[in-house]
């Protein structure tokens, strides 16, 4: 267990020990989820899309600009 002071502008430093098991530098954003009885932080990639790469394992090459072409005219269908 861990305990962190929370300063007088509300700022709270979390342990070297989590920043470094979750990857959490400088500059980097957590989300913060309301439970119950407290509250969660939760890592945010800044990767963008490139960092879910691997993410959901596929059989075979995968032609992303055809399934992005395919995605784009199933929506603009959806706009008609």
């Amino acid at each position: 267990m861990f305990l962190a002071k929370i300063s007088g502008k509300g700022q709270l430093t979390l342990p070297s020990e989590i920043r470094r098991k979750y990857n959490i530098g400088k500059a980097s954003y957590v989300r913060i989820i309301q439970l119950e009885d407290g509250v969660k932080l939760v890592p945010v990639s800044q990767g963008g899309i490139a960092s879910l790469k691997g993410v959901v394992k596929v059989d075979g090459e995968q032609d992303f600009e055809a399934i992005r072409k395919q995605v784009m005219e199933v929506k603009l269908e959806g706009q008609a």
